[in-house]
């Protein structure tokens, strides 16, 4: 079973969304924020529990919480960390290896902090530029500027 992502689709969809463009735009940057913390697996249901909370767009931060792919959480938590880590002033030495609970329950414990106040920085960054990115997109393709069919 191959799972497949049409990002094109979900484009489509982000535009059609009967909310505003600004109200889209911070839906999607709450899940994109969510999608770079360390919760991995659990970006999906946060976001939907936020936009609850906060009366966003659902559908809008469930997008967003997709941004974070299981492709690029290694290299995005391997930043999280080292932003982390600089900050903490603590050395990077965490290390994947040995394998063991004992290991990741101990050591990890910094590893785990210093991903979480990397992630708050990245993610911060991020949901910036994707606010702007998404309010702009939608904002020209309502307009008719831009478009998104195939």
């Amino acid at each position: 079973m191959k799972l497949k992502i049409d990002y094109r689709q979900l484009l489509r969809d982000l535009v059609s969304l009967e909310d505003s463009p600004k109200k889209i735009a911070i839906s999607f940057s709450v899940g994109a924020f969510i999608s770079l913390s360390p919760f991995f697996g659990a970006h999906t249901v946060l976001a939907l529990f936020l936009s609850l909370i906060f009366r966003l767009n659902k559908v809008a931060a469930v997008i967003g919480s997709w941004i974070n792919t299981p492709w690029s959480a290694p290299f995005v938590y391997y930043a999280e960390y080292k932003i982390g880590a600089f900050l903490f002033n603590e050395r990077a030495n965490f290390s994947i290896k040995p394998f063991t609970f004992e290991h990741y329950f101990h050591d990890g414990s910094g590893a785990f902090l210093s991903i979480f106040l990397g992630s708050v920085i990245i993610g911060i960054l991020f949901s910036f530029i994707f606010y702007f990115l998404i309010k702009y997109f939608i904002e020209k393709r309502r307009k008719g500027r831009i478009d998104v069919s195939d």
